[in-house]
């Protein structure tokens, strides 16, 4: 049986339940919960292709990043100056390759910090730098909300068994330390992780190199 919606997936989950005192808000806690942590485990490809313009702050050597933004900063294009700018895997190592930070100049170097995109050379005008990204998934609600980030296939196994055992984790009182539900429908959960991890395939990262054939020092 297919499971696509939200309200399909508390159904389900009420229906397997002994304990009836969660009601439909807290499955739906518990699904964005679950969504999330899947989220940030794998790269899906859905939240993977996201992409927006961010404007440089004259006299600031950072910009804020999107709400949406997850993790995996991946490509950046100066829309301004037609070109590709490096990525630096660490606020440190792009500092390291500037000594001195208030100067002026186009960006060719960026690095993301909390939910800060940092920049350097500091330019005079705004610019306009392309950034494409993992982003957060869209919290589902009641009603025809769908998990679009995740295979259709693999909603009801993933989700359905996720809100299971987090609700009997809640609620069982356990057997000599042990909560038999809970490692019941933790153990299908996990089965339905395993193959999502082996439909998804290997993560096509793009390598975030700093040691490349930019020539930094006309900007020093």
């Amino acid at each position: 049986m297919t499971i696509e919606t939200a309200t399909e997936i508390y159904t389900e989950v009420n229906s397997k339940v002994v304990d009836s005192s969660f009601d439909v808000d807290d499955t739906i806690s518990f699904i964005n919960k679950g969504i999330k942590e899947i989220a940030g485990a794998v790269l899906l490809p859905k939240l993977l292709e996201t992409d927006t313009t961010i404007i440089s702050v004259v006299d600031k050597a950072y910009a804020s990043l999107p709400s949406n933004f997850m993790k995996h900063l991946h490509f950046c294009y100066s829309d301004t100056n037609y070109r590709k700018i490096k990525i630096y895997d660490s606020l440190e190592l792009l500092y390291a390759d500037f000594g001195k930070l208030d100067v002026g100049g186009n960006v060719v170097g960026v690095t993301r910090r909390g939910d800060r995109l940092y920049y350097q050379r500091i330019p005079a005008a705004a610019e306009t730098l392309r950034i494409h990204y993992y982003k957060y998934p869209t919290e589902l609600t009641i009603g025809t909300s769908k998990p679009d980030c995740l295979p259709e296939f693999l909603v009801r196994p993933l989700l359905v068994n996720y809100v299971l055992k987090e609700e009997y984790a809640v609620t069982e009182q356990g057997f000599e330390g042990r909560k038999i539900d809970t490692e019941h429908y933790e153990g299908k959960y996990l089965t339905a992780f395993a193959d999502l991890v082996a439909y998804i395939g290997p993560e096509d990262r793009v390598p975030q190199m700093v040691n490349d054939t930019l020539n930094l020092e006309m900007y020093l």
